[in-house]
């Protein structure tokens, strides 16, 4: 599990990284904002998404076996499912 420190830090690229991506959000982007749910995500920022994802657990991800929605629909669910595979080879 991550220190806080690198949690908060890994929050911040994410939450900076989805607002680089010019998605039109209702309000301010946080950390509870839904994003996949809410439709705000287009299939484009979900391939981004999960190459970003990719890169943090350091395994590829086969997205066709996920509920994305349920795994990634706020930054913090995100970051949780980073939590649980990071170093656990290929994302299931």
């Amino acid at each position: 599990m991550p220190n806080q420190e690198s949690r908060v830090s890994l929050r911040d690229d994410l939450l900076a990284l989805i607002e680089s991506w010019d998605v039109q959000l209702p309000g301010e982007l946080n950390a509870n904002t839904p994003l996949i749910g809410s439709g705000l995500f287009d299939s484009l920022a979900l391939v981004n998404l999960s190459l970003w994802i990719e890169r943090q657990i350091g395994a590829p991800i086969d997205v066709t076996v996920l509920d994305v929605e349920k795994e990634w629909d706020t930054v913090d669910d995100i970051l949780r499912f980073i939590d649980r595979h990071r170093g656990h080879g290929p994302a299931r």
